[in-house]
């Protein structure tokens, strides 16, 4: 609102030099204040602008990490989907090529949103990096062992000392021995595996990576028939469900998942939550890897 601040009579100013003086001295203050709220609030665009930038680039750095959202690894096929809550992602998925028979792939939701849970994504993909070329070059061999790599991820993350843990199931197929190898970090829903004796949830447990210095993992194998797929899901996906409690939120998952059969992620995606997804409470991850 434009207009007087204040009004003096010219001819009276002498005899009121005090009220005038103090009314100067207070124009003068405010403005004062406006050129500092000037100057902060062009501090602070310049602050947001480089930190839209940084965010940008590590967004780029995490998409650069992940695989291919479709990967083709002999006649095993890997699709995942990740819709983050933030524009950084806690949530993270890989599939690897171990040797000729064996595939890794896991898929881990770390503890919070945002920028420090995205940093344990990164650290996370350079762990497991470091014991595939360890296992090729034959000085480790932990990367064979679902439950040892587990180990080694729980030791490396606590010593970062950053207060960051995440849930993550991490299997190994063999296609020779038509097996599957996994090991459980606390990680809920467990997967779907669906089979000619249909869908159902695997078992085991385990507590989280990152949260204790001695842990105690499930590693579980079971046999693989000739065509199979293994549906994952991050918890981001429970908390949009409607469902009143975690049985009917599971069984959701499992009718989706028999709904969509050898669709891909994005298709369970659009039969469990219909439309675009604006807003999440969680970062939402689905992966599926199967033979047919």
């Amino acid at each position: 609102r434009s207009g007087a601040n204040d009004v003096f009579i010219k001819e009276r100013i002498q005899e009121e030099n005090v009220e005038f003086a103090s009314a100067i001295s207070g124009l003068l203050h405010q403005a004062g204040l406006v050129e500092k709220n000037l100057h902060y609030r062009e501090e602070l665009e310049k602050s947001l602008h480089e930190l839209q930038i940084d965010q940008q680039a590590a967004r780029q750095i995490q998409q650069n990490m992940l695989p291919e959202n479709s990967v083709k690894l002999g006649s095993i096929t890997a699709q995942y989907l990740l819709i983050p809550s933030l524009y950084l992602s806690g949530d993270f998925v890989d599939v690897i090529k171990v040797d000729e028979e064996k595939t890794l792939f896991y898929l881990a939701d770390v503890s919070g949103h945002g920028a420090s849970s995205a940093l344990v994504t990164v650290l996370l993909k350079n762990m497991t990096n470091r014991l595939l070329r360890n296992f090729r070059r034959r000085s480790s061999f932990d990367i064979l062992s679902p439950v040892d790599t587990l180990y080694r991820i729980n030791t490396e993350l606590l010593e970062t000392g950053l207060g960051k843990h995440l849930s993550i199931f991490l299997g190994i197929i063999d296609t020779e021995k038509k097996q599957l190898r996994y090991a459980v970090g606390g990680h809920h829903p467990m997967p779907i595996i669906t089979d000619s004796s249909g869908s159902r949830f695997l078992e085991g447990r385990g507590m989280p990576v990152g949260l204790f210095p001695e842990p105690m993992f499930d590693e579980r194998k079971i046999s693989l028939e000739d065509q199979y797929q293994i549906t994952l899901f991050s918890d981001g996906i429970l908390e949009m469900l409607n469902e009143g409690d975690m049985i009917a939120k599971e069984q959701r998952l499992v009718d989706a998942v028999v709904e969509t059969k050898g669709e891909g992620p994005e298709r369970v995606k659009d039969c469990l939550l219909p439309g675009i997804i604006s807003e999440a409470p969680d970062d939402i991850a689905i992966m599926t890897i199967c033979r047919q």
